[in-house]
């Protein structure tokens, strides 16, 4: 038996905090009691005063399923007090699609699981079926309308991952080849979900220009299929847009009231981080192959620098994630070369697939009206990194995440509905079993932690990644990260499976 003895708890539920010890039987919370009422001398205690202690945080939105088996440790998550991340977001799902290439290879969720469990990660792993994994598999990158037998082995695809586990359904409609879909395919491939209590999360068509439509195609696919729905990083693009939040809000709140069960996540950034070629506009943006497209012709390239040049993206304010221009803007590395910015991108995107790159678009006055909303968690959109390892970095959220939206959402309503959003409302968004409080007969997976000491200073170019504050970190009643041997990780997360409900 474990008592974690007089730190105050923040039980994960938004409720008051208060002091007590938390009786740890096996993998599970067997008891909370008064401070030293079960301190006993066969009891391992663990000293929490002038701590806080709260569940496990959730990360809502994470992308770490192939990344997991490269760094099963997961560091970067580890360390801000994350026990469980839900992979397979923005339609992009390798786990769910069979893979039968390099070190690794599966058939379907069930054999990944199994992979995964065997590497023994160090947190737990929910993950939701890609739509863009599931049609590229079928499909290729076809910009067409699915044939008959096309769409049905896409729904086999969806169907044995659900029945494997999976949480739900996720759509990345900005990219390959979802943005080719039609709201028939995505109301016909979510139809799969009704019934099972499972969540359509959705990277929506736009988060700009188009959003108010975007949004309502969202509700409309969520509706047909009577099922919840999650709006992944719910943001507004682009400072003209950057008026439109509170009818988007009003929009969402009526929904809600209809009966629609709606839920979104954010990080709390504003430079979002995708493909660099996310900066072309149309219709440059729908050329799987723009690679070859932009090397076959001078007349091409000057296409997409005219093109970038007419478009509202900051393309001079973009900062490269990659190699040894990272951290620096493209605008600053372009003066340096005696180019223009928009040369620049287009070179890049010609020559490196993937890039990597930093958008600034985002308000911060509507980033902190979004966190504020009670129907709104946190998640980093980041994946499994090395952590230590100065060429393996990205966005600052993926380590920083949690740190950063604790303090941005206490400063406005308090600790304890910042460690909700944390914890409990994505276990329930979800279906996440026994996780995300303390309570009795709920998983041991828990974090002890300084409020005041919480912070994260990592920067875009990888600097400062590991944040400070965590005392102690738990999973499933096994000691997973303590300060006091900070080399050291206990890997006792899981695949997580959701039931139907």
């Amino acid at each position: 038996m474990k008592v974690i003895s007089g730190a105050t708890i923040c039980d994960g539920s938004g409720g008051p905090l208060r002091q007590g010890d938390v009786v740890i039987d096996g993998e599970k919370i067997a008891a909370i009691a008064t401070p030293g009422q079960c301190v006993t001398a066969d009891a391992e205690v663990i000293n929490g005063a002038g701590l806080m202690l709260a569940p496990g945080f959730i990360d809502a939105h994470a992308h770490s399923e192939a990344r997991m088996l490269q760094h099963p440790a997961n560091r970067t998550k580890l360390l801000q007090g994350v026990t469980t991340e839900v992979n397979g977001n923005c339609g992009s799902s390798p786990s769910c699609v069979p893979h039968a290439s390099g070190t690794y290879c599966w058939q379907s969720l069930a054999d990944y699981a199994a992979l995964l469990n065997s590497l023994q990660p160090g947190v737990n792993s929910v993950v939701l079926c890609g739509h863009n994994s599931v049609r590229e598999a079928v499909m290729g990158n076809d910009q067409r309308t699915p044939t008959a037998a096309e769409m049905a082995s896409m729904k086999a695809l969806l169907a044995a991952a659900l029945a494997d586990g999976a949480a739900g359904f996720s759509t990345g409609l900005t990219y390959f080849p979802g943005k080719f879909s039609s709201l028939a395919e995505l109301i016909e491939l979510t139809s799969l979900l009704k019934g099972t209590g499972k969540v359509y999360a959705t990277h929506m068509r736009s988060e700009g220009d188009e959003i108010e439509a975007a949004l309502a195609e969202a509700l409309a696919i969520a509706s047909a299929a009577s099922c919840r729905l999650q709006v992944s990083h719910f943001k507004t693009i682009s400072e003209r847009n950057w008026h439109k939040l509170p009818a988007l809000l009003a929009r969402i709140e009526a929904a809600r009231a209809s009966g629609l069960e709606v839920f979104a996540d954010r990080y709390p950034y504003v430079y979002s981080c995708t493909d660099l070629r996310q900066a072309l506009p149309p219709p440059y943006d729908r050329i799987p192959g723009i690679q070859q497209f932009l090397r076959e012709s001078a007349e091409h390239q000057s296409e997409v620098v005219a093109a970038l040049s007419r478009s509202a993206r900051d393309v001079a304010g973009t900062i490269l994630m990659e190699a040894a221009l990272r951290g620096r803007t493209i605008g600053a590395v372009a003066a340096e070369r005696g180019q223009s910015a928009e040369q620049l991108c287009m070179e890049l995107i010609m020559a490196v697939p993937g890039q990597r790159a930093a958008f600034l678009g985002m308000s911060e006055a509507n980033m902190r009206e979004i966190l504020r909303q009670p129907w709104v968690c946190a998640g980093s959109d980041n994946v499994s990194l090395h952590l230590d390892d100065p060429n393996d970095f990205g966005h600052p959220r993926a380590a920083g995440t949690f740190p950063v939206f604790f303090h941005m959402v206490a400063e406005a309503l308090g600790p304890a509905e910042a460690v909700r959003k944390m914890t409990s409302l994505p276990a329930s968004v979800f279906n996440i079993p026994r996780r995300g409080l303390i309570k009795p007969g709920f998983y041991a997976d828990l974090v002890l932690f300084s409020p005041e000491r919480y912070a994260s200073h990592a920067d875009y170019a990888g600097n400062n990644q590991a944040p400070e504050g965590v005392q102690m970190v738990m999973v499933a009643g096994k000691m997973a990260w303590d300060a006091r041997q900070p080399a050291e990780v206990g890997r006792h997360g899981r695949f997580i499976p959701i039931p139907a409900q």
